[in-house]
């Protein structure tokens, strides 16, 4: 399935003459959009249940950003910034990553990103062909926060913090090309950040759902940044189905019934797919398929 993670799949479960489809989480506005051709054209239909994910179901009722037009945001950006780019998006966001890193190429920009992010996508380009810190990518170098490294060293782990020295960025010379320099961070960066001088007139871009900025961490982060003198900018687009993506879900599949998941506004539906039969079950509840 198309989803901002890594390797998301959707599972069909057939027994005793019954079918249950399980959604999982799932897209069709980021780079895997084929994935769901695909998967319309071949997969079974008029199934017995559908556990249909809900994430966004009560959220604006629009279609999303594709995480194409998230890659021109942030080349637009690039391109007028006057500072350093700093980003704060999730390191297991696959997807926002390669945006972020294409637009990078396109504007001549340096992608430094931490140690844990580059261990992330040296593991997962054994799989699928994936941007990480090497020879064949040379815009990528990494950065190694103080207190990560502290706590990695302490483990026992020194070999995740060795194995890409040869590709590390200094503060120093983060701060000597900060003009040039697009930077992963997050909240447990900010004694790293504080070092770095050359904040001013850069542009501070939030890349996850805005529900996170309510944790104090995230606005004291944030509000670190902007005291600095950066600029911020919202650039995102969520990692699951908007309504016309479930829709066309249910369209497919056809189910006799449709199970809402991994939502927080199950009772919505009833009012979205007039023409399926909803059953609403709780947490714990068990459920005999006849």
């Amino acid at each position: 399935m198309d989803h901002s993670a890594f390797d998301a799949y959707a599972f069909l479960i057939k027994a005793d003459g019954k079918s249950l489809f399980y959604s999982g989480d799932f897209r069709i506005h980021g780079r895997k959009t084929k994935a769901f051709g695909w998967f319309s054209y071949n997969t079974e239909q008029n199934i017995d249940y559908l556990l249909l994910e809900g994430t966004t179901v009560g959220r604006v009722n629009k279609p999303f950003p594709t995480e194409s037009d998230i890659e021109e945001e942030f080349v637009n950006v690039f391109k007028t910034s006057k500072g350093i780019n700093l980003i704060y998006t999730s390191g297991q966001n696959i997807d926002r990553l390669v945006s972020i890193y294409r637009a990078c190429k396109r504007t001549g920009k340096t992608l430094a990103v931490d140690f844990y992010i580059a261990n992330i996508l040296k593991e997962l380009s054994d799989f699928a062909t994936i941007p990480y810190p090497s020879k064949n990518f040379p815009e990528i170098k990494v950065f190694f926060p103080y207190r990560l490294s502290r706590m990695i060293s302490s483990k026992g782990n020194e070999k995740l913090l060795y194995r890409f020295k040869d590709y590390k960025i200094t503060k120093e010379q983060i701060e000597s090309q900060f003009d040039k320099t697009v930077m992963i961070v997050r909240p447990s960066m900010l004694k790293d950040l504080e070092y770095i001088k050359r904040l001013k007139d850069g542009t501070f871009i939030y890349s996850m759902w805005d529900g996170y900025k309510k944790e104090k961490t995230t606005k004291e982060f944030i509000g670190f940044l902007i005291g600095k003198g950066m600029t911020e900018k919202a650039i995102h687009t969520s990692g699951h189905a908007d309504r016309d993506a479930l829709k066309r879900m249910v369209e497919v599949l056809n189910p006799k019934a449709l199970v809402p998941i991994h939502t927080f506004e199950g009772d919505e539906y009833k009012k979205i797919f007039t023409s399926t039969k909803v059953m609403r079950i709780n947490d714990n509840e068990e459920v005999t398929i006849g």
